[in-house]
């Protein structure tokens, strides 16, 4: 059979830290050639003359395989974005125009022993789950041993997720969060500080979050900088989950650059209609490039923090490396699959309906 799992039954079944544990094994499999990944891959239809500027049909896909598992995935997303500008800042969102205003967004994980789909997934709980965990791990293996105060800006969907991942490296206990609506500021911290169990605070201005943290969190979906390079001191880590947020002064101060992959994303678009995320993208020069490290080598020791005054960097798409990975989503997938199947959750498909008699 193959099953059936909606967002609900992966959050029921998939915790932070076994997505932390995939995840780092999955990042030494592609270090050392055991694991095989596509690049994410965006075709944007541009949707101007009829919905307005800054409207576009997006669809997204990437895939991997983790034979370690036994398993192959792909991510496939069908979103409406629009960018646009929102309290003076560059931003884009995406819109729920799904009937009954939702998103579309499918993981399906298959056997590559014997081929069929093991499992449909929906992707919005374990993309969170992904991207903060992944955070978490750079966090691991890039931040201080001593850090005890993270700075977090952003309140979105996605920076939950932060502070989720940071929680289980164990040391931090002290967490500052800016963002620009006080009110679902002042609502998020009083959330995590009951899930955490510890002192989550809101400040009046990001430079406040960055001021004194040991681990810095950007997660926001700004297409301009969030975060000004001149406030970072010597020996503080930087997670950012994407590279629009990020500033090149950031990216000038950082000791060490580290991407889950080099290979960047790819974008394909009308001629002359490139939407912002894709003309936008930050192209290092040498002087920069020197410093970047994949995140698979910074796991398996290669490369890292060589003494505690490093500035160290955490990022993803919009500066010239990769966004979100296929093998994080095979990685991350097989755990919840295999949970839900322990804990007998989701619906069962007749498996022989995606098999076919007919060679294709």
């Amino acid at each position: 059979m193959t099953l059936l799992l909606d967002n609900d039954d992966v959050e029921n079944v998939l915790s932070m830290r076994d997505s932390i544990v995939a995840l780092e094994s999955v990042f030494v499999d592609y270090a050392r050639g055991r694991a095989i990944n596509r690049p994410r891959s965006h075709t944007y239809t541009d949707l101007s003359e009829s919905w307005g500027e800054g409207h576009h049909y997006l669809f997204k896909s990437m895939d991997g395989s983790v034979p370690r598992a036994g398993v192959h995935a792909i991510r496939m997303s069908s979103d409406h974005t629009h960018e646009h500008a929102a309290d003076g800042r560059r931003r884009r969102d995406k819109l729920p125009l799904a009937p009954g205003e939702r998103w579309v967004g499918l993981i399906l994980l298959f056997d590559i022993d014997t081929l069929v789909p093991l499992a449909i997934l929906h992707d919005g709980y374990l993309q969170r789950m992904r991207v903060g965990a992944t955070s978490a791990l750079a966090a691991r293996h890039l931040a201080r041993p001593d850090a005890v105060r993270a700075g977090l800006v952003g309140t979105g969907w996605q920076a939950g997720a932060q502070l989720l991942g940071l929680a289980e490296l164990g040391s931090i206990s002290d967490y500052r969060v800016f963002s620009p609506d006080a009110e679902r500021c002042r609502a998020f911290c009083d959330e995590y500080t009951h899930r955490l169990g510890a002192d989550v605070r809101p400040v009046a201005t990001a430079h406040e979050a960055v001021a004194g943290s040991d681990v810095v969190a950007l997660a926001t979906n700004a297409h301009d900088p969030v975060l000004d390079g001149h406030w970072l001191r010597p020996g503080q880590h930087v997670g950012s989950v994407q590279g629009h947020e990020l500033d090149w002064t950031t990216l000038d101060r950082a000791d060490l650059i580290v991407v889950r992959s080099r290979e960047e994303a790819t974008f394909h678009h009308a001629a002359g209609r490139a939407p912002a995320e894709a003309a936008g993208r930050k192209q290092l020069d040498e002087e920069l490039r020197v410093k970047v490290a994949e995140l698979g080598d910074v796991v398996t020791g290669v490369r890292g923090r060589r003494d505690e005054r490093d500035v160290t960097l955490f990022t993803g798409g919009g500066t010239g490396a990769s966004s979100g990975l296929g093998i994080q989503f095979a990685a991350v997938a097989d755990v919840a699959y295999r949970a839900a199947v322990a804990h007998g959750s989701g619906r069962e498909l007749p498996t022989e309906w995606f098999t076919q008699d007919r060679k294709p």
